[in-house]
Parts: structure tokens; sequence; C-alpha cells
């Protein structure tokens, strides 16, 4: 501990963690965080060694937020061979081949949503249009469509409070009991359908997380763990509708940027990836050390909790010259963390910018003259993210086409 460690809070960490982050950097890259219960790591080497050192670091805890309210059998609390029979089982649904489909599927369903704001010259793009075309498109992607009890509004629901309850610092009470609820009601609606695929399988994700071929489980096992690794899914389907959220807000507050993109929509591939960079929505994540090991000059114990930072790696000067400024041109010289890294990849790293870009694409295309209505500012550090994003549109007209 130091006095910097010290002086870091929740609070602080939740309105703005960059300065924080900057400094750990330069003075105690790795650092015990008193506030937060682990080790933060902030530079962006050591978090790319966390995150490919499975043999040292590793994501299997039983008893963490993600085992307690998913079920430990979720893909991220596996290793070794029961992580790749749930990894492959799913990997061809989420292969960067699908993206064009993808990105096709979220500029229809985007489409329909723009149809009904374009009747206004203002909305919050975040409840209207960003966390509804993502959750609509992540639900169609998972095959959840099929499933009797499930609309996008109960999805979302699900995923709001399994999030409210998977980051709870302050341990209320209320978020606990709403995400052991909403565990609880994903097995009574899922279990039947999920047991039926072992009969009846078809060619969605849900049936091959069904079917992944996990040795020595049985049938009830398997879809045992594929409801855990789908409740896992379902708390972040509304991440890509916060990471265009988050990279909208930072092209309309670097005019430039916008500007260049408004000229040419080519570029919006660009802007996704720099979105990834300077806006990701998981801020960190969490590991637990395997041995007694020394990273960034710190001896750390086994047991140990780690929270490898990869909103500050992807801020790291030393990786990403003038880091702090989003430029939709940066050379792509270095792979953001914002997805993950290594065995542990998001599961579908390969499509979310896709999802995003269907997304963005669709508004820009169909309001061009997009403006804030008023300033706002993301909040939090594990989840980074706008709570609404007010914004208007001048040119109605153009709007109602």
């Amino acid at each position: 501990m130091s006095a910097l460690t010290d002086s870091i809070t929740v609070d602080r960490l939740e309105a703005d963690p960059y300065p924080i982050y900057e400094r750990l950097r330069a003075e105690e890259p790795v650092a015990w965080v008193p506030a937060v219960g682990a080790w933060l790591v902030t530079r962006w080497s050591d978090v790319r060694h966390v995150l490919t050192s499975p043999e040292s670091f590793t994501t299997t805890n039983d008893v963490s937020p993600l085992s307690t309210y998913c079920g430990a059998e979720n893909v991220l609390n596996q290793e070794g061979d029961r992580h790749a029979a749930i990894r492959a089982s799913v990997d061809d649904r989420f292969r960067r081949e699908t993206a064009p489909a993808v990105a096709a599927h979220a500029r229809s369903l985007a489409a329909r949503r723009l149809q009904d704001l374009a009747h206004h010259d203002h909305a919050d793009l975040m409840a209207e249009y960003f966390e509804p075309v993502s959750v609509a498109t992540s639900m169609w992607l998972l095959g959840l469509d099929d499933v009797d009890g499930i609309d996008t509004a109960g999805l979302t629901r699900w995923s709001s409070n399994l999030t409210a309850a998977l980051y709870n610092p302050t341990k209320d009470t209320a978020a606990h009991q709403t995400g052991a609820a909403v565990s609880a009601e994903m097995e009574r609606t899922l279990t039947p359908y999920l047991t039926r695929l072992l009969t009846r399988p078809d060619d969605s994700p849900l049936s091959a997380l069904v079917h992944a071929g996990l040795p020595g489980t049985d049938a009830s096992g398997n879809a045992t763990q594929a409801l855990a690794t789908l409740r896992m899914m379902t708390s972040a389907v509304r991440e890509p509708g916060w990471l265009a959220g988050n990279t909208l807000h930072a092209l309309l507050t670097h005019p430039e940027q916008m500007d260049a993109l408004r000229a040419d929509l080519g570029l919006l591939g660009a802007a996704v990836h720099e979105g990834i960079r300077w806006a990701a929505p998981v801020g960190t994540v969490g590991r637990l050390t395997t041995r007694p090991l020394v990273l960034g000059g710190r001896d750390l114990p086994a047991g140990a909790p780690v929270a490898p930072g990869i909103a500050s790696a992807n801020r790291d000067e030393s990786v990403f010259p003038d880091a702090d400024r989003f430029d939709l041109r940066r050379a792509r010289t270095t792979t953001p963390l914002s997805l993950g890294f290594g065995r542990h990849e998001c599961l579908a790293a390969s499509v979310v910018p896709a999802i995003v870009a269907g997304a963005l694409h669709a508004l820009l295309e169909r309001f061009p003259h997009l403006s804030l209505a008023q300033e706002s500012q993301p909040c939090g550090w594990k989840f980074r993210k706008f709570d609404a994003l007010p914004v208007g549109w001048r040119d109605r007209s153009s709007a109602r086409r």
C-alpha cells in the first residue's frame, strides 16, 4: 500500500478512472488497491501477460459473483479441456466470416427502430436505440427468439439485473436478491428448452452448447453448463450497445473526427476499432494467481485476486501514442484488449464490432446531423457506459425519407 493506492476510492474510479490509471502506470503499475480488494494491473504488457498466462492466472473461482449468479459451470470459470470444448461448440457460430451477416441483421433491426424515432427530433439513444438494437441482435444471434416466454424486454431485464448483481461494490441486498431471482427465473424458463435440444438438436448456438461434448458429463450436466454459459452471455447482451454509445459520444465530442466520418462512411470500421480501444465498456476483468509469482516487480502470493485493467492498457502511452486522443485514423499496429485476449477472449469478439457498426451505420445514414442535446458523462470503471445519451437532429425532413 502507498499514499496513492490509499487515496483511490470506488467513487473516484466510478467518476473517471483514467487519471488514476495514468498515475498507476507511471508509479505503481501493479498495485494492491484496498478499495477494490485486488491487485490492479495497469500497463499494457502486464495486462496482456495476465490474460495470456492461464497457468499463472486462472479465471476459475467458484465463489465469485459470476459463479454465484450464473453458475460455476459457465465457460469463463473453466480451464483446460472443459473450457476448450465449450468454446469449440460455438466458435463457428461467432467466427469472423459471420460478421457481415450480423452487421446486416443489426442494420435491419436498427432501421425499424429509427423509423419510430423519425417522428421526433431528439431521443435518449441508450434507452431508445443502442441497447434495444444490441439486445435484439444478440437475441437473434443466440437463437433465443425461438424460445417461448422470452422477448427483448425480458432479456433486457435479465441482463440489467444480472449486471447489477455481478458488480455490486456496496453489497446492496436488493441487487443480490434480484440477481438470484433472475438466475432462478432463467432456469425455469430455459431448462425445458435446453433439455429438449438434447434429443432434438438444431443449428443454434444454444443447441451447440448443449451438445458441447464435455468429457465425463451426462446429458443433464450438459444442460446445466449450457444454462450457466447462457446466463453469462445474457449479462453481456447490452455491451455492444454500450460500446456504440461510447463511440458515438467520442465522435460527437471530437467534431473533426465526426466530420471525417460523415464525409466518408467507409471510415466507420476504423471508428469502431478506435472506439473499442478508447471507450471500452468493460474496464477490467478478474483473475486469481495459481502460485506465488512476480508481476511488474511485485511479489504476489498464490490465490491473490488480480484485476487486469483493460481500459488502462488501452490508454498506455508506451503502446498507443497520444493515447488519450480519440483518432479514427490511428494506425492499427497494436490490438486493443477490450474484448479479451488469449484463450478467454470474448466468445463474440468477432461479431461485437459488427453489431456496433451496423447500429452506427444505420443511425448516421438516417440522421446525418446528430448533436448532443445536453452534455453527458459516462460512469463506472468495471463497466463504463452512459446511463443516458440525449441526442437531437436538426434536419427532420431528411430523417423521414
